[in-house]
């Protein structure tokens, strides 16, 4: 009899902290990889996508405008930094005269956009966490069970 109560208020309370566990705000995390990764509901975002869903937070939608700027620099000096260099390796792998001038110059448009990448890196995280910081406290998490006092003592209580 004691080994029913026993498994009783184990699953009891494995199903209560089940419940609270998956009433989290919806945040957006970011992830180091091969580069920087920001995913809100599973799913990787784009800087479109982020600047979206910041529209609300008017903080964060700021910060998301400059990094997406940032983003769309970077990506543009790389594409032609990248086009200036592949360009003469490709005539030298095909057995061509190639034009190391043009790479040179392709190779200091790709270190140009480095400091766009990484702004975009800082202006992002930084949108990121005023988002983040204003879902935590914005009463948005919804209703979850607690366990705690209650007026008749020990007891599941919903939260707001």
């Amino acid at each position: 009899m004691n080994l029913k109560k026993t498994l009783f208020c184990v699953l009891l309370l494995s199903t209560v902290f089940s419940a609270t566990g998956q009433n989290t705000a919806d945040t957006i995390e970011v992830r180091k990889v091969f580069g920087t990764v920001f995913r809100y509901k599973g799913k990787n975002q784009t800087p479109k996508q982020l600047l979206d869903l910041m529209a609300p937070i008017p903080e964060a939608y700021k910060e998301m405008e400059i990094a997406r700027s940032n983003n769309t620099t970077s990506a543009i000096l790389g594409f032609i930094g990248g086009a200036m260099v592949g360009w003469p390796l490709g005539t030298a792998i095909g057995g061509g005269d190639p034009n190391w001038a043009l790479a040179g110059i392709g190779a200091g448009i790709i270190v140009l956009s480095i400091p766009f990448s990484s702004a975009y890196t800082r202006h992002a995280k930084k949108a990121a966490a005023l988002y983040n910081g204003t879902q935590r406290h914005s009463g948005l998490d919804g209703p979850g069970l607690d366990i705690g006092m209650t007026s008749n003592g020990l007891g599941l209580r919903l939260s707001y």
